[in-house]
């Protein structure tokens, strides 16, 4: 660190400081100190990529700071002091092993990531009305604080175990959230998402959900104008489609890995009236006769069987994920199946990412 950093040629007015990956030593917490002694007006300190052994006290005195990025730096504790930074406006952090309960002081704050917590201790936020984006905080501290105070909330990541985790209760604290538009799920373990009935969710556009689930609410607890919903690894037993070909403004609906556990599914007449993306893990699914009018794209592993996509009129592009081990003989049979159909306007590509 000495090599890139020089007190004695310091600019004390600087307003930025961003590290780069210096190798791969890591920093000693007094290699840092220096940041705190000679830049007190920073207001952007990025430690992204840069391994660091803690991060010393003194960052507390930096108190025109706005932005602090700790990503990928391999830090487990935050100093007390952090809750001194009350102008600070994002903290980007992960894998933390637990985040200090002083987050509630710094009520200027808007942008708060800090997905990957190890230890699931009490964590106040309910202070931070400024709060727009809060990713990574675990359903036990979100369900510990109200929920009401965070009119700003747009976009909510929860994470880690939730069994203690009640479902009404947990419905009620997502339905106070009135400017939510985005919301993220993800559970660890074998924990089940909570029940959902979000139908008071009038701005929620955009959900996913990651885990567990015992089954999916019905057609009218889904928020009214949701137009994005992705499913993974949520083990139904029952086949999704007669629920989500109900949801009247939904336009993209991924279904991927282990989100369901049956071999088939099927789309009825007049299901899914304004569905334009659809993404599918290896499944059968029936489309009957005047199902997903709209679709336009179609994403897919090959092994994927699909009926009636000659009744889906709009199609435009089909996209199927790629199997090196059979690429050629899987082309060969899916442009046969291309041809029968005759997809003029239709597209047929690999995604070889």
């Amino acid at each position: 660190m000495e090599r890139y950093a020089s007190v004695e040629h310091s600019t004390p007015y600087l307003r930025s400081l961003l590290f780069f990956k210096l190798g791969r030593e890591t920093c000693r917490i007094s290699q840092l100190d220096f940041i705190g002694k000679c830049f007190k007006v920073l207001r952007v300190l990025d430690l992204e990529g840069v391994k660091v052994e803690s991060l010393p006290s003194i960052v507390g005195k930096l108190i025109h700071l706005r932005y602090l990025g700790l990503r990928r730096t391999g830090l487990k504790l935050l100093p007390h002091s952090i809750g001194n930074l009350r102008g600070l406006q994002t903290l980007d952090t992960n894998n933390l092993k637990q985040v200090p309960n002083v987050i509630w002081k710094i009520q200027n704050m808007r942008y708060l990531y800090m997905e990957g917590q190890e230890d699931d201790i009490p964590l106040r936020i309910d202070t931070l009305e400024n709060l727009q984006v809060l990713s990574g905080i675990t359903f036990k501290q979100w369900i510990q604080n109200n929920s009401i105070k965070l009119t700003c909330l747009g976009k909510l990541k929860l994470e880690g175990r939730c069994e203690l985790v009640e479902g009404v209760e947990f419905s009620n604290s997502i339905a106070k959230l009135r400017s939510l538009k985005s919301l993220y799920l993800k559970t660890s373990d074998e924990s089940s998402i909570p029940s959902l009935a979000m139908d008071s969710c009038l701005y929620l556009s955009k959900l996913d959900i990651n885990g567990h689930m015992q089954k999916l609410p019905e057609a009218f607890l889904f928020p009214p104008n949701l137009s994005q919903l992705t499913l993974e690894v949520c083990w139904l037993d029952c086949d999704p489609m007669p629920v989500l070909e109900k949801l009247p403004k939904l336009l993209t609906l991924r279904l991927r890995a282990r989100s369901y556990l049956g071999r088939e599914m099927h789309a009825s007449a007049n299901g899914f009236p304004q569905l334009i993306v659809l993404q599918l893990f290896k499944t059968k699914l029936n489309i009957e006769k005047g199902a997903m009018p709209w679709l336009m794209q179609l994403q897919c592993p090959f092994s994927t069987r699909i009926f009636g996509v000659d009744k889906l009129p709009n199609l435009v592009e089909v996209k199927l994920q790629n199997d090196v081990r059979s690429k050629m003989l899987l082309y060969y049979a899916w442009s046969k199946f291309y041809a029968r159909f005759r997809f003029h306007k239709c597209h047929l590509y690999w995604d070889n990412s």
